[in-house]
């Protein structure tokens, strides 16, 4: 009786085990659906529920410093999750799994025979999947944060020509923008959900406040360049569509000016796998016919009555003068 409940307790850990990755997969899944993709979405994240006291305990657990909850949060808001909590849930979802694999591993190792050798190979790998299941997350984030990121400054100089337009037929600037964000939302949407974030700032506030923020969102060069340029004209009264078109002009200059750069870099960077790759056929090619011929004349010569036949020289007499 003894035994079989032994042999059964890995089995019932291991499909706990299984039942806790499934269900966390899926509430990964279903929180990854909540992130914003178009201008209707918008309702939806500024209308998220505050999470429950389980959650945000579950967030504390791991402790982090500030500097990296603020980078955390940033990253979030450039990868388009505007919850209020997406920052809590993010941490309480990461450290439920991190302590699920931690709490697994050790009740696995326990659970085993003793005098067994499986024990530290086990805790082993729970740590090491722990640390993953840690680290890989935020890695992803960062890498969706650059992607929108990027996405948006291809696409914010064909937002800035439509704006110039709408300026110049003579519409407000906020109502620019709720034209702009329908119009752009097919080919840049995350263009369009950004303008339409930072309208509905601004109809709460001022324009200038909420091109802060947006600013402070995104933290890039360009955005931060706009930004600062909108507020000035708005405060100084000069003409706003002429700044505007200036504006994008510049930086599809800095676009084309980067993307020759990036070439000059894949340049260099092409130097060494041509190296490495081309320069062993080439050796081969030129070397290879001239080792084969010195080898094959070396073959003859150790022949009988070749070159190097150190044997016919033994059996040659050399006739000396009689004294």
């Amino acid at each position: 009786m003894g035994r079989g409940v032994e042999i059964q307790t890995p089995v019932i850990i291991a499909f706990a085990a299984g039942f806790l990755a499934v269900y966390v997969l899926g509430i990964s899944v279903v929180n990854a659906r909540q992130r914003v993709r178009n201008i209707h979405d918008v309702d939806r994240q500024f209308r998220s529920r505050r999470p429950g006291w389980f959650r945000r305990a579950l967030a504390d657990v791991i402790p982090q410093p500030g500097r990296e909850i603020e980078s955390l949060e940033q990253d979030l808001k450039r990868a388009g999750f505007y919850g209020r909590s997406a920052s809590i849930e993010f941490r309480a979802t990461r450290n439920f799994v991190v302590l699920a694999l931690l709490i697994c591993g050790l009740a696995l190792a326990v659970s085993l025979e003793p005098g067994s050798d499986l024990p530290r190979p086990v805790l082993i790998v729970a740590g090491l999947s722990a640390v993953v299941a840690y680290a890989l997350p935020r890695f992803i984030l960062h890498l969706q944060a650059k992607r929108r990121l990027d996405g948006i400054q291809r696409g914010l100089p064909d937002a800035l020509d439509i704006i110039r337009m709408c300026l110049t037929g003579g519409l407000p600037l906020r109502d620019c923008l709720d034209r702009v964000a329908q119009e752009v939302e097919f080919f840049h949407p995350d263009v369009a959900v950004e303008l339409e974030v930072v309208r509905r700032h601004a109809d709460i506030d001022s324009m200038g406040k909420a091109l802060r923020e947006f600013s402070r969102r995104m933290n890039a060069p360009d955005v931060n360049a706009l930004a600062s340029l909108v507020s000035q004209t708005e405060r100084t009264g000069t003409n706003v569509a002429v700044a505007v078109t200036e504006f994008a002009d510049g930086i599809r200059r800095q676009f084309r000016q980067r993307a020759e750069e990036r070439a000059g870099r894949t340049t260099i960077r092409m130097l060494f796998p041509v190296i490495l790759c081309l320069a062993p056929p080439v050796f081969i090619l030129l070397l290879g016919p001239p080792t084969l011929q010195l080898k094959t004349f070396l073959q003859q010569a150790r022949n009988p009555g070749g070159v190097l036949d150190t044997a016919s020289y033994g059996d040659t007499v050399v006739a000396t003068p009689a004294e």
